[in-house]
């Protein structure tokens, strides 16, 4: 009997009744029928848990349509990998011709990245399932093992995607078209990122053969995923049968949550400075991570919307800086002193996007030379984000909330292959290697500009220490962001002219946190250095991501090159006073 329409509708809505839990830019990957077959060659971020709701729906003329359920849980337990437990639901005529639904069976798989992109390859991953089937009216009654290859390859905000799978064993479904098996699988996919609205656009083409010997299928398919806030995404496709085997159309739609799983641990009785790794290894594989979890998280961005997404225009400001720089050698300073900067200034510092950035997007070529770069920056702007949704969660004493900074400080330390040193760097690292400056006088209103993104986010976490009502913080971190406003609508002179440093702009703050204080001065110390490695010629093209290899490898030292307390709280006089790096944030 066929389908009735309603329940397609009914399918379809399903999937959208959810309330949401916590996610930061999953909307990027392609997980397997969200809403493509075909999946990217990157593992979810480790120590996250997320949750998979998609709903499948494959209807062929003159038969009655087939819904199917694949709620999934995946967990990021490795380095560079996932593990997951998939339990496909599906609807089948029982033996008196009612439709029922049921599990078809059980899958376990385990993903893992081999390397991430570099120069000339692309990301490479394996994915191994296993389906153990459950019986009844629509399970299977074999017990069956796929191996799958991944490939993905970037091409500006694009990707290319090849998939290539092998089914171990002969299980059959109960003749089950969503669920049978095939013998061998290939895609091929290809996606767009629109990093403003947090969506993502994707085409494939997929040949397959079932292993009981009928012919080859051959499908196309479209779909989308939207990040619909900071805690959920959304994914809706379409597919449809190019031979004569196959269903006709099949639509899918689903929802995915993921949070975090590690929690802040209670402090360390001692806190000896670990040492980071001593080199990155040859094939680095993709491992980014989750932020770690806490009722706090988010709270900046609920309660100061407009300000907290400036930051989402930073991290778009920095990506682009590095993808240009590494992409046009000899780039003309108008490029970036007028025609990026007014893009900056007058639209995006304007109209902020909603959810942060997807930075991959805006830098594949850099992300390929600099992979660990990128990784340590996100790491200290996660601590960055953090401690304002500390600062911005309501109903903590003053005290509860300088003791909860302090143990997300010893998390970001705990992370030794991508945290900078808590000890502050001597300013010879930024001003007197050889390439030094190369940046600031070739491109100078752009650099004052990134100088005025590091004032802005060292000068926000002062609203909250010079006051503890809340009304009063409002208005101060209102004016914080006018004043940030100011310095990048006006002429180059009201720009900072050297690096704001956070005991000079944040003094409250630096002297309540000085180890995260000192933590993002280096950060910031390191986004000037990789702009001048990147300009300057006497670094040869070949050798830039060798260098900032180095560089990298110095911040993460905490027991040379360094400069005592006492004069880190002091630099700004040294460097000219307080007014050159911006003014102090709140007087």
């Amino acid at each position: 009997m066929p389908y009735p329409r309603a329940r397609w509708a009914l399918a379809a809505g399903l999937a959208c009744l959810a309330t949401p839990a916590a996610a930061q830019k999953d909307y990027r990957n392609l997980d397997d029928d969200r809403p493509l077959l075909t999946e990217d060659a990157l593992p979810i971020e480790r120590g996250a848990l997320e949750l998979m709701l998609p709903l499948r729906a494959d209807r062929s003329r003159g038969a009655a349509a087939q819904v199917a359920a694949f709620p999934e849980l995946m967990w990021g337990a490795f380095r560079g990998g996932h593990l997951g437990l998939k339990l496909p639901l599906v609807t089948a005529e029982s033996p008196a011709s009612l439709r029922r639904w049921g599990p078809a069976s059980a899958e376990l798989l385990a993903f893992a990245n081999l390397r991430g992109e570099s120069a000339t390859l692309p990301a490479l991953s394996v994915r191994a399932d296993v389906g153990v089937p459950l019986g009844g009216v629509v399970g299977g009654r074999r017990v069956t093992a796929q191996l799958k290859g991944i490939a993905t390859r970037s091409l500006g905000a694009s990707r290319v995607h090849v998939n290539a799978a092998w089914t171990f064993g002969a299980g059959t479904a109960a003749g089950l078209p969503l669920e049978a098996p095939h013998r061998w699988t290939t895609s091929l996919a290809v996606d767009h990122t629109l990093w403003r609205r947090a969506l993502l656009i994707g085409a494939e083409a997929i040949a397959t053969r079932p292993v009981d010997g009928a012919p080859v299928q051959v499908n196309v398919g479209a779909g989308l995923r939207w990040q619909l806030d900071p805690h959920v995404v959304l994914d809706a496709g379409v597919t449809r049968r190019l031979r004569a085997t196959g269903p006709d159309l099949g639509v899918t739609a689903g929802l995915a949550w993921s949070w975090p799983t590690q929690r802040l641990g209670p402090r360390p009785r001692q806190r000896g400075a670990a040492t980071p790794p001593a080199s990155e290894p040859a094939v680095v594989v993709h491992d980014d991570r989750m932020y770690p979890a806490g009722a706090f998280n988010w709270a900046f961005l609920r309660r100061f919307p407009d300000a907290a997404r400036l930051f989402n225009a930073f991290d778009y400001g920095h990506a682009i800086l590095y993808e240009r720089l590494w992409n046009e050698p000899g780039l003309p300073r108008a490029a970036l002193d007028s025609a990026e900067y007014a893009f900056l200034a007058t639209d995006l510092l304007r109209r902020p996007p909603a959810l942060p950035v997807a930075e991959e997007a805006v830098f594949p070529a850099y992300d390929r030379i600099a992979y660990r770069a990128a990784r340590m920056f996100d790491w200290a702007h996660v601590l960055h984000r953090q401690i304002y949704d500390i600062y911005a969660e309501p109903g903590r004493s003053d005290s509860a909330r300088a003791a909860e900074i302090e143990r997300l400080t010893d998390h970001y330390l705990a992370n030794v292959r991508d945290a900078f040193t808590p000890e502050p760097k001597a300013m010879e690292l930024m001003d007197e290697q050889p390439f030094s400056q190369s940046f600031r006088r070739g491109y100078p209103r752009f650099n004052g500009l990134i100088w005025a993104y590091h004032w802005l986010q060292v000068g926000l976490y002062e609203p909250f220490l010079a006051t503890a009502d809340t009304a009063a913080q409002r208005r101060l971190v209102d004016d914080v962001v006018r004043r940030f406003l100011v310095m990048v609508d006006g002429d180059s002179t009201a720009l900072p002219s050297v690096m704001p440093m956070t005991a000079a702009v944040a003094p409250r703050f630096a002297a309540r946190h000085p180890r995260a204080a000192m933590i993002f001065d280096n950060l910031h110390m390191m986004h000037d250095i990789i702009s001048d490695v990147l300009v300057d010629p006497r670094v040869p093209r070949r050798e830039k991501g060798a260098e900032i290899r180095r560089q990298l490898d110095a911040f993460q030292r905490g027991d040379r090159d360094t400069i005592d307390a006492a004069h880190w709280a002091m630099m700004a006089d040294h460097m000219g006073g307080v007014e050159r790096m911006g003014g102090v944030a709140v007087p």
